[in-house]
């Protein structure tokens, strides 16, 4: 059995609470919100999958992060190479094998090439065949981004309602965006399906348990108290805190203070947000900065202001509302209520804010 992770941060009453709802039969279904680097993936495979099993649960984990294009077929594979390997009577054809390429993803299904591979909804029918079963999907609002998975998760939603008794489904996701679309739009085959629930801020305990864990490790003290106060002023993102943490562990020499000037700038981030601001149409770029201000987008002194860095006519509000509609479609930002927005990723939020920073000084 593989050791503890000492470094690891448990949520143990979050785990409990959702199992809690799963177990007595209050909830089939919820809906998990947190942006990149909070943790929520290290939730669910360090702390909820590990109690549902001890619970007597089966679980499957899949993230929909990496496959690209391949998603939804790649996610009904995997699916059913879990359900097969339990369930052989039930899928006696059935084999899955998904083989990485450099551009994409290859899937490959049956031992009997002539064979009707298997829908998801019979692949569904047949995991519930063999006893409860916990589905952690992570990242599942990237299922919406193509139209030719709509039938997949028209499948997957019959399939969930089906064996509500015996399936229960945890969706996670880091865009309020992509989760409101498939979630919250009418027409979408998971409208108003579950209940929302948002991952919990980590409290001071966090950098207590950090602390500890680096002087386990190194055999050196760690001002807990510091590492608080940068936690709040890094927007309370436990992935960048425990960078700067790995990175003092690494190098004996760098402060606390050094460490976390040397993390605040991640170099692969950095590279991907210029990707990102470069290739927006310039009015697109104006909506961002608006967003990133608070400033109320389609007000007449917004828009003039637009106009004037444009060298042009103020904007119309349909022209803003366009550019407004791709941000939201391409998830750099969300709305949380009628008519205000924000940027999807604090990290990219802290870039720009920093970028203006310069461009005023």
């Amino acid at each position: 059995m593989a050791s503890p992770d000492y470094w690891h941060y448990p949520r143990s009453a979050l785990a409990d609470s959702v199992l809690m709802a799963f177990d007595s039969g209050l909830s089939h279904a919820l809906t998990m919100f947190a942006p990149r680097r909070m943790g929520k993936t290290e939730f669910l495979l360090q702390d909820l999958a590990p109690r549902a099993e001890e619970h007597g649960w089966r679980v499957f984990y899949h993230s929909f992060m990496t496959d690209g294009d391949e998603a939804g077929e790649v996610f009904r594979l995997s699916l059913a190479e879990f359900a097969a390997g339990r369930l052989k009577r039930w899928l006696k054809p059935l084999t899955a094998r998904v083989s990485a390429e450099l551009l994409g993803v290859k899937a490959e299904l049956g031992s009997q090439p002539t064979s009707a591979p298997h829908s998801l909804t019979e692949v569904v029918q047949a995991l519930a065949s063999g006893g409860r079963c916990l589905l952690l999907l992570d990242e599942a609002q990237i299922l919406t981004r193509l139209p030719r998975n709509e039938e997949l998760l028209g499948g997957l939603r019959t399939g969930l309602d089906i064996n509500k008794d015996q399936l229960k489904v945890l969706f996670t996701g880091s865009s309020r965006e992509g989760l409101r679309r498939m979630f919250s739009e009418a027409r979408a085959p998971f409208f108003h399906f579950g209940t929302n629930i948002e991952l919990p801020t980590l409290d001071r305990g966090f950098c207590s348990h950090l602390a500890a864990a680096f002087t386990r490790s190194t055999g050196r003290a760690l001002d807990e108290s510091r590492l608080w106060e940068e936690f709040q002023a890094t927007g309370h993102v436990p992935g960048r805190l425990r960078a700067v943490v790995e990175a003092m562990v690494l190098n004996a020499d760098l402060s606390l203070a050094e460490a976390v000037a040397l993390k605040l700038h991640d170099v692969h981030d950095e590279a991907q947000y210029a990707k990102i601001l470069k290739a927006l149409p310039i009015l697109d770029r104006l909506v961002l900065q608006a967003v990133l201000a608070s400033a109320p987008l389609f007000a007449e002194d917004t828009r003039a202001r637009m106009g004037t860095t444009l060298g042009a006519a103020t904007p119309s509000t349909t022209a803003v509302q366009s550019a407004a509609e791709r941000l939201l479609r391409d998830e750099i930002i969300t709305r949380r209520e009628r008519g205000q927005y924000e940027i999807s990723d604090p990290g990219f939020s802290h870039w720009l804010q920093a970028l203006a920073g310069d461009t005023q000084a």
